[in-house]
């Protein structure tokens, strides 16, 4: 793996001075009993702006940066591992080995997701336990179990991390497809950068970056939401960010401003 992401790096680094793409919107209507799980929402490099339509319809406008990472935070973060976490030596372990050598958040970040999405693999059955502990144990998770594990490990180094809940659009062959969504109910994680705030990750897929198809609702949800329809309106621009290639999966990394 270290063999791999040194390639990898080399590959990403030479892109980080690249100009920054243009933004990538999209633009979403919300219908039904559940559209208010939707609310105005900003960190960095990510805003969802709503308008309110005759009806109860909502406008969604999904804004994605396309420029490259601003953050210059320190690793170790001088935040100490989250006392509230259960005692696991093993994750503990785990956790420090993947962020051994690094140097700034970003780069610590970077190890932990890119260590979660070689070592677990996907596999769709949801009676499968996706809490930080099985999905360690078993090394396998649907999208709930990577981003929970991901949040643990996080936090054993002390990055302030946690879940965020939404939709995922996606092509109709996707594993949980609802056509009354164009997508999946799916979750992905928010990371914590002293100089910037809160910036989205998708464990498995992106890095400190996502895409204009992740919409976020305003709270965690206990049940999958039903009553909601959502259409795409229009879109443009393009988030173009470095597709980084490990053993037995591929990571789009958002560059790192110099």
């Amino acid at each position: 793996m270290r063999t791999a992401r040194a390639v990898a790096c080399a590959a990403v680094l030479a892109l980080t001075v690249a100009g920054a793409a243009a933004d990538e919107i999209a633009v979403y209507r919300a219908t039904g009993a559940e559209a208010g799980l939707f609310d105005q929402y900003d960190n960095d490099g990510y805003s969802l702006g709503v308008a309110r339509e005759s009806g109860g319809t909502l406008e969604l406008s999904v804004r994605v940066s396309g420029a490259p990472l601003s953050s210059h935070a320190p690793f170790p973060t001088g935040t100490p591992r989250d006392a509230s976490l259960p005692v696991s030596p093993e994750r503990d372990t785990y956790a420090r080995s993947l962020v051994e050598g690094a140097t700034t958040e970003t780069g610590a970040v970077e190890r932990i997701l890119e260590g979660v999405a070689t070592t677990v693999r996907y596999d769709a059955d949801r009676t499968r336990k996706q809490d930080p502990a099985s999905v360690y144990a078993s090394k396998r998770a649907f999208c709930v179990g990577f981003a929970e594990l991901a949040v643990d490990l996080l936090r054993r180094v002390g990055i302030p991390a946690r879940t965020v809940q939404g939709i995922l659009r996606t092509r109709s062959d996707a594993d949980g497809y609802d056509s009354h969504i164009g997508g999946v109910y799916h979750p992905w994680i928010q990371i914590y950068f002293p100089d910037l705030g809160f910036r989205f990750s998708g464990p498995a897929a992106s890095i400190n970056g996502v895409d204009s198809r992740y919409i976020a609702f305003r709270r965690r949800e206990l049940e999958r939401p039903r009553g909601l329809t959502l259409t795409s309106v229009e879109t443009s621009g393009r988030v173009d960010y470095p597709v980084v290639h490990l053993p037995d999966v591929s990571l789009r990394i958002r560059p790192v401003a110099k």
